[in-house]
């Protein structure tokens, strides 16, 4: 695997097809929530943090794998932002474990998977979503289509004042939400066309 930091709180991985194949995975059915995924997952934050520096022990990470080459591909893992009482939690945490303590845990909990991507059958469902969600999110955002269909991408730790599963029924009502999303996050990336980048949301509430 090869590790690059992108910026301070932003790490690349590249990821040989062969190292999935070891842990008898393949791309198409990456899930984050397979226990061989969560694995390999761990294994890459201890390289990194060796390598690079990069300690996301109790940071809250938003985590994007796209197709590279023919033979590799890549994962991006970035550490958002802490609120204020999340940040109070972690010095608790720094303050009560060990880093080999952490580390042990960090192995055994489960990985949840900050990516969120709804598709919608036009670009006005898609809006009328954006439309619901640009008073409580506040995150990055991405508009792709694909074929005739439309794809909104926001990560869950975007949201100012709610959590997403209390909004999410009302989203149900313009698309449909993905579930594969580590596979269709890398589809969209390699094949689709990014129509609005980085603050979709915010750019769809506006002009449209």
């Amino acid at each position: 695997m090869k590790m690059e930091r992108v910026n301070e709180n932003k790490i690349r991985i590249t990821v040989p097809f062969r190292d999935l194949e070891d842990r008898h995975l393949n791309l198409k059915s990456f899930d984050y929530n397979n226990p061989d995924a969560q694995e390999l997952f761990w294994d890459m934050m201890e390289q990194a943090e060796s390598e690079l520096g990069f300690d996301a022990t109790t940071s809250q990470l938003c985590v994007e794998a796209y197709p590279g080459s023919k033979d590799d591909f890549i994962i991006t893992i970035t550490r958002l932002p802490d609120m204020e009482e999340f940040e109070s939690i972690q010095k608790y945490i720094k303050n009560k474990y060990t880093k080999r303590e952490l580390r042990t845990k960090r192995k055994t909990k489960k990985l949840v998977v900050s990516i969120v991507i709804y598709s919608f059958k036009d670009v006005d469902d898609a809006c009328m979503m954006a439309n619901l969600l640009h008073n409580v999110y506040n995150g990055e955002s991405n508009l792709y289509k694909y074929s005739d269909t439309y794809y909104l991408q926001f990560c869950k730790n975007g949201f100012d004042v709610i959590d997403f599963m209390d909004i999410e029924p009302q989203l149900g009502e313009y698309g449909d939400r993905i579930t594969n999303v580590g596979f269709y996050e890398g589809y969209l990336n390699e094949y689709g066309v990014k129509i609005i980048q980085s603050n979709a949301i915010e750019k769809m509430n506006s002009y449209f």
